[in-house]
């Protein structure tokens, strides 16, 4: 089967762009605008919107409110942690998941891009996906449709040769690996046509929020989902870590993470005597964040929680594999500014993978990248904190 996998994209891809073409051949009227509509069109996971801040507030500068409304085409998962930022007028969030499919529900989003009337449409993700952002830039007619010229980790030649002909610039990238607060940085200097420097992401949080059960003691966060078990550091090192961290400081666990990965909570609390609560699946995005802003520290796998914590100004300790090693995490040095997020790693000659493992092991284990990841390794960054908090 994986011999004609090539050819299945090939027809999947064309019958995406057959379907859209009858789409979009017959839409509504786009509506007049007062102001200049200009298109922002996100549609990557929640890390990669974190990362994004830095860059995506200077958007509503180069197009203010007096003359421009911004529009973000965002993902669904992270739209109530974007909201309440103030760096565009309107949202219009994506299930992203029904969106790549042949249904009503696309027929719908794309009739609706159309209908927002843009003038410009704006793409700043690297990593291109021809269903989902490009196709929402085709959608759009904007007079200018702006993406990066982009890698290939989501694209053949197909999706490349048609994506490419519905934008009226393509800005350069760097083909050489960077982090992706440097790559957005690239991007915004593109746009921008003069340089750009990085900075690390921030998210201003309320002090106030109603309805959580939180004692008024502190407490620290662990985070044990990462979507895929093969990127998921072991339950039981976690629990050594919650053990280690009770015993010097007395603080109470908080575990984070969505409703699908409850179960690892409760694996938790069921090996661990420390005091810990699961939280999984009982808030929202933006009440995740409040939370981490105010726990001591995040022990974390990579996912997007790392980069919300480190955003809102927490101690994080992020378990690294070797995957995506250095797009992601860990952060570059930036000068002036300080890092919140230290990755802890087991460098291997396969880095870089893109989590192709050349490694066997059984469903439901973490990779050698992953596994090999120590408790004390581990402990050693978490106690310097710790240690710098009582300081």
């Amino acid at each position: 089967m994986n011999h004609f996998k090539p050819y299945f994209i090939i027809i999947k891809s064309l019958l995406y762009y057959l379907f859209d073409s009858l789409v979009l051949w017959k839409t509504p009227s786009p509506q007049k605008n007062q102001l200049e509509v200009v298109l922002l069109i996100r549609q990557d996971a929640i890390g990669d919107f974190v990362m994004w801040l830095d860059t995506a507030k200077e958007y509503r500068e180069l197009y203010p409110s007096e003359n421009y409304r911004i529009v973000l085409v965002g993902n669904a998962v992270w739209f109530d942690l974007a909201k309440g930022l103030p760096y565009w007028d309107e949202m219009l969030p994506i299930n992203v998941k029904k969106f790549k499919t042949f249904s009503r529900y696309r027929r719908k989003i794309l009739w609706q891009v159309r209908n927002l009337g843009a003038k410009i449409a704006i793409q700043p993700t690297f990593s291109r996906e021809f269903y989902h952002g490009d196709s929402l830039v085709r959608a759009s007619n904007a007079f200018h449709k702006v993406s990066s010229v982009g890698d290939m980790s989501n694209r053949n030649w197909l999706k490349k040769t048609l994506s490419d002909r519905w934008h009226t610039e393509l800005i350069p990238a760097t083909q050489e690996q960077i982090s992706e607060l440097e790559r957005n940085a690239e991007f915004y200097s593109g746009v921008l046509q003069k340089q750009y420097l990085p900075c690390y992401p921030k998210l201003e949080i309320s002090d106030k929020r109603e309805g959580l059960d939180l004692q008024p003691r502190k407490f620290y966060m662990l985070s044990l989902g990462a979507n895929q078990g093969y990127r998921e550091w072991p339950v039981d090192y976690y629990a050594e870590i919650a053990k280690l961290i009770y015993k010097k400081t007395g603080w109470r666990g908080l575990i984070c993470g969505t409703e699908q990965e409850r179960y690892l909570g409760e694996q938790l609390q069921n090996i661990c005597d420390a005091p810990i609560k699961n939280y999984t699946g009982r808030t929202t995005l933006s009440e995740l964040a409040w939370l981490l802003k105010k726990s001591q520290i995040l022990i974390s796998n990579e996912t997007g929680t790392a980069h919300i914590s480190s955003a809102v100004g927490t101690s994080t300790v992020c378990i690294l594999g070797g995957g995506h090693f250095g797009r992601f995490v860990p952060y570059p040095d930036l000068p002036g500014q300080t890092n919140k997020i230290k990755a802890v790693f087991h460098k291997m000659h396969c880095y870089g993978c893109n989590w192709e493992c050349v490694y066997t092991f059984n469903d439901g284990e973490p990779a050698p990248c992953i596994a090999n990841v120590s408790v004390d390794e581990v402990w050693e960054e978490v106690e310097k904190i710790i240690e710098t908090l009582a300081s």
